[in-house]
């Protein structure tokens, strides 16, 4: 109970401090597909996973091409590891997102996205790391990007990649 509540703060807090300073808004749902898993205590299998993470981006001085900002992500793993321990079934990720866009044609822009941080199925008593970088195209607010993703699980020596594929909307204020 006193954890739920440890994280309900956490969760308040980031989002007001980072609001305040935040020029964008970023929500970006995905459907994350295995390619492939290795490690010692692992066969082959599916380790798919849905989710969406929150950005809030700041842009650099020099422009709006390049914006950056923490995030925070929740995840649903439809099989869940019976290796692992005390697996919940709603993960959380924390890190930095990286976002370029640039023009192509009108309102249509190609954009980049690079997601680095930890995320823990536990409620915070693990943290193992994730890395994704998406590409692709929005046009006005919405996007669609496809990318590779990364989660490391040292305790167990395994190592899942992942082929996502998101839809984002971003609110720029």
């Amino acid at each position: 109970m006193i954890k739920n509540k440890l994280f309900l703060v956490l969760s308040i807090f980031f989002i007001i401090t980072t609001v305040t300073y935040a020029f964008e808004l970023l929500i970006t749902p995905s459907y994350s597909y295995t390619l492939n898993s290795t490690g010692d205590t692992n066969t082959q299998q599916s380790l798919d996973y849905t989710g969406g993470r929150i950005s809030f981006l700041i842009p650099t001085e020099d422009g709006e091409e390049i914006s950056y900002g923490p995030y925070l992500g929740f995840f649903y793993n439809y099989n869940l590891l019976e290796n692992l321990q005390n697996l919940e079934d709603v993960g959380i990720s924390l890190g930095l997102n990286m976002k370029y866009t640039t023009n192509i044609i009108g309102n249509l822009n190609f954009l980049v996205t690079a997601f680095g941080g930890v995320h823990t199925e536990d409620y915070f008593k693990t943290f193992k790391t994730e890395i994704l970088i998406n590409g692709g195209i929005s046009y006005n607010n919405l996007s669609l990007a496809v990318g590779y993703e990364t989660r490391y699980y040292e305790e167990e020596s395994l190592t899942v990649n992942y082929l996502p594929i998101s839809l984002g909307v971003s609110f720029k204020f």
